[in-house]
């Protein structure tokens, strides 16, 4: 065990929570009084995850900090069928949620790119299923929570997607505590209307980094971000990566897409 003074604790959950991918809990210290006498009682009031950073200072201005929860068809060791998604920006309050075929989960995660993803408790043991298989990849850190006993009844979305709403609502109850944010009802994704975008085609196009150079810099959307605010950064960053099917945005992609490379390699 270690100590280091308070006004250090920034640095310090840095390097836990986003360098190193553990869980900080947070102790305070609540004054009471009995007998005469004040006393002090000691609780945990936050566990601090990847995913569930809210302070400004520890989030990237051009990209949100999403928290994915997913919910496969099926508890069992056996290959998943589909798989329902709800993520959320525990900074920002936006909720997503949709369901896709189990073949376009790592698209899907590349899409989204959360910082953290959930799984339910009983996928700790079956590292035989295939969405364990799948999630090896990705440079994210993967967490269990228990599922919600009892799932609300939601006609107007998929069952998927209620339980892996139920999911991720359990996990932030469970780390946030007295910190919880209110929630608001996720908005679905049409995934009908949108132009598919795998992981190979945003790597190669370079739309939010740069494989030549790494980062941010010399990507597209280093390169056409006009934004004031940090939050209008991060909607830019999530908008290059969700195109509509349409004539006039598959226009504008090519354009925009040819003048970046122009700019960069003249």
């Amino acid at each position: 065990m270690c100590g280091f003074p308070i006004v250090q604790l920034d640095r310090y959950l840095k390097i836990l929570v986003q360098r190193e991918k553990r869980f900080v809990a947070m102790c305070e210290e609540f004054p009471q009084q009995s007998e005469g006498s004040k006393t002090f009682q000691r609780r945990v009031t936050r566990i601090v995850t990847p995913g569930t950073l809210i302070d400004e200072s520890f989030l990237n201005p051009l990209s949100n900090n999403f928290l994915l929860a997913l919910a496969p068809s099926g508890y069992t060791a056996s290959n998943s069928q589909s798989v329902g998604l709800a993520w959320i920006d525990v900074s920002t309050g936006e909720c997503f949620s949709e369901h896709c075929a189990f073949e376009n989960l790592q698209d899907e995660i590349a899409r989204i790119s959360p910082s953290e993803i959930v799984l339910p408790l009983t996928f700790r043991d079956s590292q035989t299923h295939s969405i364990i298989a799948s999630l090896a990849s990705p440079q994210c850190l993967v967490s269990f929570t228990s599922a919600a006993s009892e799932l609300p009844v939601v006609h107007s979305i998929h069952p998927q997607e209620v339980e892996a709403n139920a999911i991720l609502v359990t996990f932030l109850k469970e780390n946030l505590r007295e910190h919880m944010p209110r929630l608001t009802f996720p908005l679905q994704e049409d995934t009908g209307k949108r132009m598919q975008i795998d992981v190979h085609t945003i790597n190669g196009l370079e739309i939010r980094e740069s494989g030549y150079e790494g980062g941010t810099r010399g990507s597209l959307l280093s390169t056409i971000k006009r934004a004031v605010t940090c939050g209008g950064s991060r909607l830019l960053s999530r908008w290059l990566c969700t195109f509509f099917l349409s004539f006039r945005n598959m226009h504008r992609l090519i354009t925009s897409c040819s003048r970046f490379a122009q700019h960069r390699y003249q």
